[in-house]
């Protein structure tokens, strides 16, 4: 089978899992709850925050600020049980005897997973950014540097919630590991740093920094070291140069390793 098959392939594969996620009602689910989050943020905005005394950044910062979560609650929700699932419900045995090569089923989903992401995200901009202009009437240009870091956190986010879907069989322990990875473990990385004073350039939570601190003029300083009380807390702020290699890192590294699984992992 040539490549020119397989990639025709991967993209029938990405449209099948798309239509699954709408026959699903997964990612309806998904816009809903964005929704209902950007209407309760919206209502918080407008009673809690007055525009006047910030700049259209700053404003949009607040929106910003939230935007991490609902990228890996994205991932987790499209990518968390993508492989895991063909394991655990044994559809692998009807779907990789097939003549498809695996990395373009994988691919295939990782497209779908991408695509149905991407919209979710795009729909929580798009609230962010109507409400920056109602309240403050200007768009700055560094809103949109912060959504391009946005979707290349979210390339990164779902390729490695692709590699931890990869180990497993079972799809709840899939989501369930990494969900508690993301929001558990490395928030205590990323605390343990500040305490040792060890800058964590191997989390991708402290490399999504960078989405919400371009929106600060001047960018804050890479270390800032904050004593009392016989206590030393160091703060890190990754550099935008680092943000960007460390996002693209975890996602060449993981969708690399992902790949190789799928390829000789056997259905048992």
């Amino acid at each position: 089978m040539d490549d020119k098959s397989s990639i025709a392939q991967m993209f029938t594969i990405a449209k099948y899992q798309f239509l699954n996620y709408i026959r699903s009602k997964r990612i309806f689910i998904l816009l809903a709850i964005t929704v209902a989050i950007s209407v309760t943020y919206s209502i918080v905005m407008w009673k809690h925050v007055n525009p006047e005394y910030l700049t259209s950044n700053d404003y949009i910062s607040r929106w910003v600020s939230f935007l991490s979560f609902l990228i890996v609650l994205a991932s987790l929700f499209f990518g968390g049980d993508a492989i895991a699932g063909e394991y655990g419900k044994k559809t692998g045995y009807f779907l990789f005897p097939n003549p498809i090569k695996r990395w373009s089923i994988l691919w295939g989903k990782f497209l779908a997973s991408y695509l149905a992401s991407l919209i979710v995200i795009l729909l929580y901009w798009s609230v962010a950014i109507g409400e920056t202009y109602i309240a403050k009437k200007e768009i700055a240009v560094e809103v949109f540097y912060s959504m391009g870091l946005s979707f290349l956190y979210l390339l990164s986010v779902l390729a490695l919630t692709y590699l931890f879907s990869s180990f497993f069989k079972n799809s709840a322990i899939s989501i369930t590991i990494t969900a508690i990875i993301y929001f558990f473990v490395f928030n205590i990385v990323n605390s343990i740093a500040m305490l040792t004073g060890v800058e964590p350039w191997f989390s991708i939570t402290y490399a999504g920094g960078v989405i919400e601190n371009v929106l600060k003029d001047p960018y804050p300083p890479h270390i800032q070291t904050i004593g009392g009380g016989g206590i030393k807390i160091t703060m890190f702020n990754v550099p935008l140069e680092m943000g960007i290699e460390i996002m693209l890192g975890y996602f060449i590294i993981s969708a690399l390793i992902a790949t190789f699984i799928i390829t000789y992992r056997e259905m048992k």
